[in-house]
Protein backbone atom coordinates (compact mmCIF):
# COMPACT_ATOMS: atom_id res chain seq x y z
CA UNK A 1 0.00 0.00 0.00
CA UNK A 2 0.90 3.74 -0.36
CA UNK A 3 2.65 5.63 2.20
CA UNK A 4 -0.84 7.76 2.69
CA UNK A 5 -2.08 4.34 4.34
CA UNK A 6 0.61 5.63 7.09
CA UNK A 7 -0.67 6.26 10.36
CA UNK A 8 -0.49 10.04 11.79
CA UNK A 9 -0.44 10.31 15.20
CA UNK A 10 1.49 13.80 14.95
CA UNK A 11 -1.34 15.29 13.64
CA UNK A 12 -3.57 15.15 16.68
CA UNK A 13 -1.86 16.67 19.44
CA UNK A 14 -3.77 19.69 21.32
CA UNK A 15 -2.40 22.67 22.76
CA UNK A 16 -4.24 24.66 25.93
CA UNK A 17 -3.86 28.44 25.26
CA UNK A 18 -4.49 30.10 28.69
CA UNK A 19 -6.87 33.27 28.76
CA UNK A 20 -6.32 33.46 24.98
CA UNK A 21 -9.34 36.32 24.91
CA UNK A 22 -9.42 37.01 28.24
CA UNK A 23 -7.68 39.56 30.95
CA UNK A 24 -6.19 38.15 34.05
CA UNK A 25 -8.67 40.02 35.75
CA UNK A 26 -12.02 42.23 35.08
CA UNK A 27 -11.81 45.55 34.97
CA UNK A 28 -15.02 47.55 36.89
CA UNK A 29 -16.56 49.45 34.10
CA UNK A 30 -17.37 51.92 36.50
CA UNK A 31 -13.81 52.93 37.35
CA UNK A 32 -12.74 51.94 33.88
CA UNK A 33 -11.10 55.35 32.16
CA UNK A 34 -11.06 55.62 28.60
CA UNK A 35 -8.06 52.79 27.45
CA UNK A 36 -9.85 50.04 30.00
CA UNK A 37 -13.15 50.80 28.25
CA UNK A 38 -11.58 49.94 24.56
CA UNK A 39 -9.86 46.87 26.23
CA UNK A 40 -13.27 45.41 27.66
CA UNK A 41 -15.01 46.00 23.79
CA UNK A 42 -12.07 44.39 22.47
CA UNK A 43 -12.70 41.48 24.48
CA UNK A 44 -16.46 41.56 23.95
CA UNK A 45 -15.39 41.80 19.76
CA UNK A 46 -12.68 38.83 20.08
CA UNK A 47 -15.04 36.66 21.72
CA UNK A 48 -17.36 36.76 18.99
CA UNK A 49 -14.98 36.11 16.78
CA UNK A 50 -14.77 39.94 15.46
CA UNK A 51 -10.36 40.17 15.39
CA UNK A 52 -10.55 43.00 13.24
CA UNK A 53 -13.13 45.15 15.35
CA UNK A 54 -10.76 43.49 18.30
CA UNK A 55 -7.76 44.91 16.97
CA UNK A 56 -9.10 48.02 16.37
CA UNK A 57 -9.86 48.73 20.04
CA UNK A 58 -6.89 46.92 21.51
CA UNK A 59 -5.12 49.41 19.30
CA UNK A 60 -6.68 52.46 20.58
CA UNK A 61 -6.26 51.53 24.13
CA UNK A 62 -2.47 51.17 23.63
CA UNK A 63 -2.66 54.98 22.03
CA UNK A 64 -4.18 56.16 25.30
CA UNK A 65 -2.36 53.75 27.86
CA UNK A 66 0.99 53.14 26.08
CA UNK A 67 2.24 51.23 29.41
CA UNK A 68 -0.55 49.12 30.19
CA UNK A 69 0.34 45.59 29.75
CA UNK A 70 -3.34 44.01 29.13
CA UNK A 71 -3.70 46.10 25.81
CA UNK A 72 -0.59 44.89 24.25
CA UNK A 73 -1.15 40.80 25.27
CA UNK A 74 -5.05 41.11 24.23
CA UNK A 75 -3.49 42.56 20.91
CA UNK A 76 -1.33 40.20 20.45
CA UNK A 77 -4.27 37.81 20.99
CA UNK A 78 -5.99 39.27 18.07
CA UNK A 79 -3.19 39.21 16.44
CA UNK A 80 -2.62 35.80 16.66
CA UNK A 81 -6.27 35.19 15.49
CA UNK A 82 -5.75 36.67 12.51
CA UNK A 83 -2.26 35.38 11.65
CA UNK A 84 0.14 37.43 12.56
CA UNK A 85 2.12 35.81 14.49
CA UNK A 86 5.77 38.73 14.43
CA UNK A 87 3.06 41.15 15.69
CA UNK A 88 1.43 39.10 18.48
CA UNK A 89 5.15 37.61 19.36
CA UNK A 90 6.11 41.64 19.30
CA UNK A 91 3.01 41.95 22.13
CA UNK A 92 3.10 39.59 23.97
CA UNK A 93 7.07 40.89 24.95
CA UNK A 94 5.98 44.07 25.52
CA UNK A 95 3.39 43.06 27.78
CA UNK A 96 6.61 40.93 29.31
CA UNK A 97 8.68 43.73 29.86
CA UNK A 98 5.42 46.45 31.58
CA UNK A 99 4.74 42.84 33.57
CA UNK A 100 6.97 40.39 34.17
CA UNK A 101 4.74 38.00 35.87
CA UNK A 102 2.29 37.79 32.69
CA UNK A 103 2.01 34.04 32.87
CA UNK A 104 -0.93 34.31 30.02
CA UNK A 105 2.05 36.51 27.49
CA UNK A 106 4.75 33.79 28.28
CA UNK A 107 2.55 31.05 27.65
CA UNK A 108 0.83 32.75 24.63
CA UNK A 109 4.29 33.55 23.10
CA UNK A 110 5.78 30.68 23.50
CA UNK A 111 2.16 28.49 21.98
CA UNK A 112 3.29 31.62 18.54
CA UNK A 113 7.02 30.30 18.79
CA UNK A 114 6.25 27.19 18.74
CA UNK A 115 3.60 27.42 15.92
CA UNK A 116 6.35 29.23 14.04
CA UNK A 117 8.59 25.97 14.43
CA UNK A 118 11.05 28.28 17.23
CA UNK A 119 11.05 24.79 19.67
CA UNK A 120 13.75 25.86 21.96
CA UNK A 121 12.48 29.47 22.30
CA UNK A 122 8.66 28.08 22.94
CA UNK A 123 10.12 25.93 25.88
CA UNK A 124 11.78 28.90 27.66
CA UNK A 125 9.12 30.62 27.34
CA UNK A 126 6.61 28.43 28.66
CA UNK A 127 9.40 27.33 31.41
CA UNK A 128 9.27 30.72 32.66
CA UNK A 129 5.45 30.67 32.92
CA UNK A 130 5.77 27.71 35.19
CA UNK A 131 8.58 29.16 37.33
CA UNK A 132 6.03 31.57 38.19
CA UNK A 133 2.62 29.32 38.61
CA UNK A 134 4.23 26.10 39.28
CA UNK A 135 1.12 24.47 39.98
CA UNK A 136 -0.88 25.41 36.55
CA UNK A 137 -1.48 22.22 34.83
CA UNK A 138 -2.32 23.52 31.46
CA UNK A 139 1.30 25.14 31.42
CA UNK A 140 3.35 21.36 31.89
CA UNK A 141 0.48 20.32 28.92
CA UNK A 142 1.57 22.93 26.58
CA UNK A 143 5.65 22.58 27.35
CA UNK A 144 4.85 18.93 26.68
CA UNK A 145 3.13 19.41 23.17
CA UNK A 146 6.24 21.57 22.12
CA UNK A 147 8.63 18.81 23.55
CA UNK A 148 6.55 16.66 21.35
CA UNK A 149 7.38 18.21 18.64
CA UNK A 150 10.86 18.37 19.43
CA UNK A 151 10.91 14.43 19.48
CA UNK A 152 12.03 14.84 23.59
CA UNK A 153 9.19 12.11 24.14
CA UNK A 154 10.37 10.94 27.10
CA UNK A 155 10.60 14.98 28.42
CA UNK A 156 6.76 15.35 27.10
CA UNK A 157 5.18 12.22 28.96
CA UNK A 158 6.76 13.86 32.22
CA UNK A 159 5.59 16.78 31.96
CA UNK A 160 1.83 14.96 30.57
CA UNK A 161 2.24 13.52 33.48
CA UNK A 162 3.26 16.56 35.63
CA UNK A 163 -0.04 18.12 34.35
CA UNK A 164 -2.33 14.85 35.14
CA UNK A 165 -1.31 14.88 38.63
CA UNK A 166 -2.31 18.63 39.35
CA UNK A 167 -5.49 18.10 37.37
CA UNK A 168 -6.63 14.66 36.85
CA UNK A 169 -9.45 15.72 35.02
CA UNK A 170 -6.85 17.31 31.93
CA UNK A 171 -8.22 15.45 29.40
CA UNK A 172 -5.81 16.69 26.95
CA UNK A 173 -3.45 15.31 28.67
CA UNK A 174 -3.87 11.96 28.10
CA UNK A 175 -4.34 12.12 24.89
CA UNK A 176 -1.00 14.08 24.20
CA UNK A 177 0.57 11.72 26.43
CA UNK A 178 -0.86 8.76 24.37
CA UNK A 179 0.38 10.56 21.36
CA UNK A 180 4.36 10.76 22.95
CA UNK A 181 3.84 7.32 24.21
CA UNK A 182 2.71 6.23 20.81
CA UNK A 183 5.95 7.73 18.86
CA UNK A 184 7.80 5.99 21.65
CA UNK A 185 6.53 3.15 20.33
CA UNK A 186 5.06 2.40 23.36
CA UNK A 187 1.89 1.39 22.04
CA UNK A 188 0.31 -0.35 24.98
CA UNK A 189 0.68 2.41 27.33
CA UNK A 190 -0.71 4.98 24.47
CA UNK A 191 -4.14 2.68 24.21
CA UNK A 192 -4.26 3.35 27.88
CA UNK A 193 -4.00 6.91 27.79
CA UNK A 194 -6.07 7.61 24.62
CA UNK A 195 -8.91 5.05 26.67
CA UNK A 196 -8.65 7.28 29.46
CA UNK A 197 -9.40 10.32 27.35
CA UNK A 198 -12.28 8.83 25.81
CA UNK A 199 -14.01 7.33 28.55
CA UNK A 200 -13.63 11.49 30.71
CA UNK A 201 -15.22 12.43 27.38
CA UNK A 202 -17.18 10.46 24.38
CA UNK A 203 -17.05 12.83 22.09
CA UNK A 204 -13.08 13.45 22.27
CA UNK A 205 -12.60 12.92 18.02
CA UNK A 206 -8.66 12.97 18.33
CA UNK A 207 -9.21 10.25 21.02
CA UNK A 208 -10.90 7.98 19.24
CA UNK A 209 -8.73 8.51 16.32
CA UNK A 210 -5.49 8.20 18.12
CA UNK A 211 -6.42 5.15 20.09
CA UNK A 212 -7.34 3.37 16.38
CA UNK A 213 -3.93 4.39 14.79
CA UNK A 214 -2.27 2.68 18.37
CA UNK A 215 -4.43 -0.49 18.15
CA UNK A 216 -3.35 -0.90 14.61
CA UNK A 217 0.50 -0.99 15.41
CA UNK A 218 -0.51 -3.60 18.33
CA UNK A 219 -2.49 -6.15 15.77
CA UNK A 220 -5.65 -5.14 17.30
CA UNK A 221 -7.33 -4.63 13.66
CA UNK A 222 -11.08 -5.05 15.10
CA UNK A 223 -10.59 -2.43 17.59
CA UNK A 224 -9.26 0.16 15.50
CA UNK A 225 -12.07 -0.34 12.89
CA UNK A 226 -14.33 0.64 15.86
CA UNK A 227 -12.36 3.52 17.33
CA UNK A 228 -12.10 4.90 13.54
CA UNK A 229 -15.83 4.32 13.02
CA UNK A 230 -16.74 6.35 16.06
CA UNK A 231 -14.06 8.76 15.12
CA UNK A 232 -16.02 8.99 11.44
CA UNK A 233 -19.23 9.33 13.39
CA UNK A 234 -18.14 12.35 15.36
CA UNK A 235 -16.33 14.04 12.28
CA UNK A 236 -17.60 12.87 9.05
CA UNK A 237 -15.24 14.96 7.19
CA UNK A 238 -12.30 13.60 9.03
CA UNK A 239 -10.58 12.27 5.45
CA UNK A 240 -7.68 10.37 7.85
CA UNK A 241 -10.35 8.19 9.63
CA UNK A 242 -11.58 6.83 6.55
CA UNK A 243 -8.25 5.94 5.16
CA UNK A 244 -7.10 4.36 7.64
CA UNK A 245 -10.35 2.53 8.44
CA UNK A 246 -9.85 1.08 4.63
CA UNK A 247 -6.38 0.29 5.75
CA UNK A 248 -7.45 -1.95 8.48
CA UNK A 249 -10.22 -3.08 6.69
CA UNK A 250 -8.06 -4.44 3.70
CA UNK A 251 -5.93 -5.89 6.54
CA UNK A 252 -8.76 -8.44 7.95
CA UNK A 253 -9.33 -9.12 4.18
CA UNK A 254 -12.35 -6.33 4.09
CA UNK A 255 -11.72 -5.23 0.12
CA UNK A 256 -15.57 -3.89 -0.58
CA UNK A 257 -15.49 -1.90 2.51
CA UNK A 258 -12.18 -0.67 1.68
CA UNK A 259 -13.60 0.28 -1.20
CA UNK A 260 -16.36 2.57 0.26
CA UNK A 261 -14.73 3.72 2.59
CA UNK A 262 -11.47 5.17 0.14
CA UNK A 263 -14.97 6.12 -2.75
CA UNK A 264 -16.09 8.86 0.36
CA UNK A 265 -12.30 9.76 0.17
CA UNK A 266 -12.36 10.34 -3.72
CA UNK A 267 -15.48 11.89 -3.55
CA UNK A 268 -14.47 14.66 -0.60
CA UNK A 269 -10.82 15.27 -2.70
CA UNK A 270 -11.29 14.65 -6.24
CA UNK A 271 -7.71 16.10 -6.88
CA UNK A 272 -5.85 14.22 -4.31
CA UNK A 273 -4.39 11.37 -6.31
CA UNK A 274 -3.49 9.46 -3.10
CA UNK A 275 -7.30 8.76 -2.43
CA UNK A 276 -7.67 7.39 -6.25
CA UNK A 277 -4.16 5.45 -6.08
CA UNK A 278 -5.78 3.57 -2.38
CA UNK A 279 -8.27 2.49 -4.16
CA UNK A 280 -7.16 1.50 -7.24
CA UNK A 281 -5.60 -0.60 -5.34
CA UNK A 282 -8.19 -1.99 -2.79
CA UNK A 283 -10.35 -2.88 -5.97
CA UNK A 284 -7.68 -4.67 -7.48
CA UNK A 285 -7.37 -6.78 -4.50
CA UNK A 286 -11.27 -7.42 -4.91
CA UNK A 287 -10.45 -8.34 -8.35
CA UNK A 288 -12.07 -5.95 -9.88
CA UNK A 289 -9.03 -5.48 -12.57
CA UNK A 290 -11.05 -3.22 -14.72
CA UNK A 291 -12.18 -0.62 -11.54
CA UNK A 292 -8.27 -0.78 -10.36
CA UNK A 293 -7.28 0.25 -13.75
CA UNK A 294 -9.53 3.39 -14.32
CA UNK A 295 -9.03 4.31 -10.63
CA UNK A 296 -4.84 4.26 -11.07
CA UNK A 297 -5.18 6.38 -14.63
CA UNK A 298 -7.00 8.72 -12.56
CA UNK A 299 -4.23 8.81 -10.15
CA UNK A 300 -1.55 8.82 -12.80
CA UNK A 301 -3.37 11.76 -14.43
CA UNK A 302 -3.07 13.70 -11.15
CA UNK A 303 0.84 12.94 -10.91
CA UNK A 304 1.14 10.15 -9.21
CA UNK A 305 4.38 7.85 -10.35
CA UNK A 306 3.59 4.97 -7.97
CA UNK A 307 0.19 4.24 -9.93
CA UNK A 308 2.08 4.68 -13.69
CA UNK A 309 4.08 1.88 -12.42
CA UNK A 310 1.36 -0.30 -11.28
CA UNK A 311 -0.58 0.50 -14.62
CA UNK A 312 2.00 -0.86 -16.31
CA UNK A 313 1.73 -4.33 -14.44
CA UNK A 314 -2.11 -4.38 -15.18
CA UNK A 315 -2.31 -3.43 -18.34
CA UNK A 316 0.66 -6.44 -19.39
Amino acid sequence: MKNSFALHYGKRASWVIIMTVVLSCSISTAQAGPAEEYIEKGIRKGREGNYIGALDDFNQAVRLQPNNPEAFYNRGVARGFIGDSKGAIADYTRAIDLDPRSVGAYNNRGFTRAALGQYAAAIADISKAIAIVPKMAELYNNRGTVRTSMKDYAGAIADFTKALKLDPLLTGAYNNRGLARALKNDFAGAVDDYTRAVSMDQRYTAAWYNRGNARIAIGDLKGAIEDYSKAIVLDPGMLVAWNNRAFARIAIGDYAGAVKDLSNIVVAAPGNSSGWYNRGVAKKLSGDRNGAIADLKKAASLGDSLASELLKELEK
